[in-house]
């Protein structure tokens, strides 16, 4: 049997081969177009792949130094074990090189930047140490990065763990491992809330605490030996700060605050109101047909040469106050001074000196003291939703505006000791 088998040739048509060879163009055009987005969007995401990064094998450690009086302390040390060139970022003197930023974590969560105060060189094979900025008008916050080991008195560590990274700032990548410091010597809180009148204040965390400005106070600066800011009150200004969190208190209650004021009057006239200035408080007076209301968490002033502290009790809301018996501050003089709350009692330090007061069921300075100790009451704080003033009352009718200067001020949710309050008055800090 013979198969035939037949070819059919069917044959191309030239406007069919345009249209593919058209096709395969767009397709090739929107693939490269394609590839560039992807290639674009990862670099815009992830800007690191488009840097190389230096090599930094680094160790951090607890430190023991001697403070004046042979007493011991631990700062954090950093040792770089290898490292290809780089430098930190602020730091004057420095090698050629990457720049790296040092980032240190604090065991109460606090995020620290220290200031480089190095020599120059390469870094590689030396040990930093990392140490608190100890000087009368530096905050909590502001720590240091040094190749020398720190002399004279330091400001204490928190305990706990603390945490050393490394960032490359070109690619904003960790370039370390977390190195991590045990310090075992140290104290356990810092102020809630602190800084300089008029200057940088921060919570504890170390976020700024933003403030208004009431008038025209006038900044100034002491200069040795104190090297404090402060800001200067003529008795028609004044500051506000925002309702917050680290600015109101329930319990244990620290006003730590260097100040010198003016025009304070005799010993005699004491309770001349034209002499009564409120320093600092949270609260609110209003005045309507029917009377004075206040709702008060705490208020301190001065009643001419006296320190008075005001608060209404949280379960009754009865007004009491405590002031001082005889004179505790002196016009134009610098005088720290701390109002102390703790387990319920109130103490009065001026100066690092323990005050003599009296209890009184008022909040009109000098009326109805308590004369019976079954009486005195337990400092209950109330709290309130009211902003923080400085320099005047919260109240349009009774003002009582503080004239002088204030500087260094701290809020703490303790109790100073005693130690710690004589510490600060010498250090002429907060």
């Amino acid at each position: 049997m013979m198969w035939r088998v037949w070819f059919v040739d069917f044959g191309k048509n030239p406007a069919d081969t345009a249209v593919s060879a058209t096709v395969s163009t767009i397709l090739m055009v929107v693939l490269v177009i394609g590839v560039a987005l992807v290639l674009w969007s990862v670099f815009m995401v992830f800007p690191s792949m488009l840097h190389t990064t230096v090599y930094i094998a680094s160790e951090a450690s607890a430190e023991e130094i001697i403070q004046p009086g042979g007493l011991s302390m631990q700062v954090v040390g950093f040792t770089i074990r290898e490292a290809e060139p780089f430098h930190f970022a602020g730091q004057k003197a420095h090698i050629q090189g990457k720049e790296v930023l040092i980032k240190v974590i604090t065991p109460d969560g606090r995020n620290l930047y220290p200031t480089p105060f190095l020599s120059g060189g390469p870094l590689e094979g030396r040990t930093l140490y990392i140490y608190p900025n100890s000087t009368g008008y530096s905050s909590h916050c502001d720590y240091i990065v040094s190749d020398f080991m720190p002399e004279g008195k330091l400001k204490p560590f928190t305990l706990g763990t603390w945490v050393i990274q490394l960032i490359d700032t070109e690619a904003n990548l960790l370039i370390s491992s977390d190195d991590r410091a045990e310090i075992t010597e140290g104290t356990t809180s810092y102020a809630l809330a602190g800084g300089t009148a008029g200057g940088d204040v921060w919570r504890t965390d170390c976020t700024p605490l933003t403030y208004t400005k009431k008038g025209d106070p006038v900044a100034g600066f002491t200069g040795a030996p104190m090297n404090m800011s402060y800001l200067s009150f003529n008795g028609n200004d004044w500051l506000e700060y925002a309702d917050d969190p680290t600015l109101k208190y329930t319990g244990d209650l620290t006003i730590s605050l260097w100040l010198k004021p003016q025009n304070i009057g005799l010993p005699s006239n004491y309770l001349n109101s034209g002499y009564w200035k409120q320093v600092i408080g949270k609260g609110l007076q209003t005045s309507t047909n029917s009377g004075v209301t206040e709702d008060k968490n705490y208020d301190l002033y001065l009643i001419g040469d006296r320190v008075y502290f005001e608060w209404d009790d949280m379960v009754t809301n009865t007004h009491y106050h405590i002031m001082t018996d005889t004179t505790a501050v002196t016009s134009g003089n610098w005088q720290y001074v701390n109002l102390v709350v703790e387990d319920g009692e109130p103490k009065i330090f001026v100066n690092g000196v323990s005050q003599s007061f009296s209890y009184y069921k008022s909040n009109v300075p000098g009326n109805s003291k308590i004369t019976s100790t079954s009486q005195i009451p337990d400092v209950r704080l109330k709290d309130n939703q009211y902003p923080l003033t400085m320099g005047k009352q919260a109240s349009t009718s009774y003002p009582f505006y503080y004239s002088g200067d204030i500087g260094s001020f701290a809020l703490y949710n303790r109790g100073l000791t005693e130690d710690e309050i004589r510490e600060n008055y010498h250090e002429y800090s907060a």
